[in-house]
């Protein structure tokens, strides 16, 4: 079975715009067998575990980043194919170091030397992806990667490289100006211009003349930053070569080395208006810059300058055989065992437009985001799978649900805010509980009255009965006293008193 490397497509004479990809052409065309593996410049990253490129088919299996490609091919049933089968202990644990460090600290750097500066961006790295991408793609996957790329580099408080500055232009350089229109009459006519961007500089450097010029360029106010960046990088990776071919041994290159040329290349060949990073490995690092000129002639199988329009032309070749096609890569100047990629049907482009639109949105990427599990360990070719997904809930369903709960819980946070900052205005009454006849108005006040007298008279009664079950107890019929009620109504009020009330004694 061959395999089939999927990679983004060449750019500024290299293989591939992208570092890791970089690597893993690199990396096979150096451990595997030609005739056993080809590589397809392609642009459908649905077909990736991960979403992104390099990746790796096998058959039915797709395994994709660098380091997951080399440990799968390493333990390859027909190989193994492997450039680190001779290094020692202190080796392999140099190796294991020096690719992490790697990847911290020469991705920040790619990332703002080929997305955050705008100039860069504009100039060079735009035009390279439209040069390698069909039109739907275009407008998604360049504005994407730049994105990520300013999110990683945001920690770094270099935002002024990401400024627009080309309305900054002097006349010389074609701004659109009245200013610049009225000196460019005058230099047509023949007049002497006497406008402070016709004198002489005192110095010429950067993009305008002069030493303001250069310090009022965005790039010049983060320029130690950036120096201090690459030195970072570069000086570590300087002193791990020291006196040696290679970064580990002496002998062959080994997968650090297809890493580190991934990344270094793409510092040094792309002719980027603001090459800081290009100038700080040429004028610090001459070592490091021979290193990466030995490494893309053994590596790559020498140092062609790769154009997309060449790789893009065997697209006439598509279902043609071997033989056809590898007579059309000689006779174009390829070397690398380039495929045409493969046929995309209408359907299949107006679900990738779908898709990739629907990617972009905020909260419709959350249903398009696919989770891996990443193998802790070397991964066997069993194990690797496109279907090696995680058994956890969708992230779409963990975010909605988390979303639904910080709303709940903000919205009561918010009312008992609400309450304690403001809180009702005047007192608070409470009615107390009405009589029977409270609510009749006067009539109410007359039955009340009235009811009171017969009660009281009810209850004179039977406490005059109980006396005289129990004897006079006392009193005599004459003198027997009871306190009766006498209700009086005036104006609507109550009026009680008690009077004295005579009973004869009845025998």
């Amino acid at each position: 079975m061959v395999l089939e490397l999927h990679v983004w497509g060449p750019a500024f004479g290299l293989p591939s715009i992208d570092a890791e990809c970089n690597a893993a052409i690199a990396y096979l065309n150096r451990a595997v067998s030609p005739g056993q593996w080809i590589v397809v410049a392609d642009h459908d990253t649905a077909i990736s575990p991960n979403n992104e490129f390099p990746a790796l088919r096998d058959g039915s299996s797709y395994i994709a980043g660098f380091q997951n490609i080399v440990q799968y091919l390493q333990q390859y049933p027909a190989g193994p194919y492997s450039l680190d089968s001779g290094l020692t202990s202190q080796q392999t644990a140099d190796k294991a170091a020096f690719s992490a460090f790697l990847e911290t600290t020469a991705r920040p750097l790619l990332d703002l030397s080929l997305y955050t500066s705008f100039e860069n961006y504009s100039n060079i790295t735009a035009p390279a992806y439209t040069a390698i991408l069909p039109w739907h793609t275009n407008y998604i996957a360049p504005p994407t990667h730049r994105d990520a790329a300013r999110a990683r580099t945001a920690h770094l408080g270099l935002g002024g490289l990401d400024v627009d500055t080309s309305g900054l232009e002097s006349p010389e350089t074609g701004a659109a100006s009245l200013s610049g229109e009225f000196e460019a009459a005058k230099k047509a006519a023949g007049i002497p211009s006497d406008s402070r961007a016709s004198r002489p500089g005192l110095l010429s450097l950067g993009r305008q003349k002069g030493i303001q010029g250069l310090l009022s360029s965005p790039v010049y106010a983060a320029r130690f930053r950036l120096d201090a960046l690459a030195n970072d990088f570069l000086g570590p990776l300087f002193d791990l070569l020291g006196k040696k071919n290679y970064l580990l041994s002496d002998s062959q290159p080994s997968s650090l080395d297809c890493l580190a040329f991934g990344y270094l290349a793409l510092m040094l060949y792309p002719a980027v208006p603001q090459a800081w990073l290009k100038e700080a490995i040429q004028a610090r690092y001459p070592k490091v810059v021979k290193y990466i000129w030995r490494m893309r002639e053994e590596l790559l199988g020498g140092g062609e300058e790769i154009k997309a329009a060449d790789v893009f032309s065997l697209t006439a070749y598509r279902g043609r055989s071997d033989i056809e096609l590898e007579d059309a890569r000689r006779k174009i100047g390829l070397r690398l065992p380039w495929h045409p990629t493969p046929s995309e049907p209408p359907s299949t482009m107006v679900l990738n437009i779908a898709r990739e639109i629907a990617s972009s949105i905020p909260i419709l990427s959350l249903a398009f985001r696919r989770s891996t599990i990443q193998p802790s360990s070397s991964p066997s070719p069993s194990t690797i799978s496109p279907n090696q997904t995680s058994s956890l809930p969708s992230p779409l369903l963990l975010n909605s649900l988390a979303a639904f709960s910080t709303a709940v819980i903000s919205a009561i946070a918010g009312i008992a805010i609400h309450q304690s900052r403001y809180p009702r205005s005047g007192d608070l009454f409470f009615e107390a509980p009405r009589e029977q006849w409270q609510g009749l108005g006067q009539a109410g006040d007359l039955l009340g009255a009235l009811a009171e007298h017969v009660r009281a008279e009810k209850e004179w009664s039977t406490r005059w009965q109980s006396e005289r079950s129990g004897g006079d107890g006392g009193m005599g019929a004459d003198q027997g006293m009871a306190t009766v009620a006498e209700v009086g109504v005036e104006g609507g009020r109550e009026r009680t008193h008690s009077v004295p009330s005579t009973r004869e004694h009845i025998t």
